[in-house]
């Protein structure tokens, strides 16, 4: 057996019949790969949504902003030609 640091536990879960179906719309509808990034969705929306995580989000943006010249900045269209 070969062993690699980037191997991931896996995780068995006895859920309701209404659960799997419940995932693959979720995942129709984010266009995620499959029930584990549906999962992985799902956790992170969490704790993004959570309150103290949107404060924290809000402030970090905030002092980000903070450090932007906005006088400097270039229009969108200049900053978007390249693509």
């Amino acid at each position: 057996m070969i062993f690699s640091p980037y191997a991931m536990p896996s995780i068995i879960l006895k859920v309701s019949d209404k659960i799997p179906k419940e995932l693959d719309i979720i995942q129709e509808d984010e266009g995620l790969g499959n029930r584990t990034s549906t999962i992985t969705f799902l956790i992170k929306y969490y704790f993004l949504t959570k309150k103290n995580s949107i404060d924290q989000s809000i402030q970090i943006l905030d002092k980000l902003l903070d450090r932007i010249d906005t006088e400097n900045l270039l229009s969108v269209k200049e900053q978007l030609k390249d693509i």
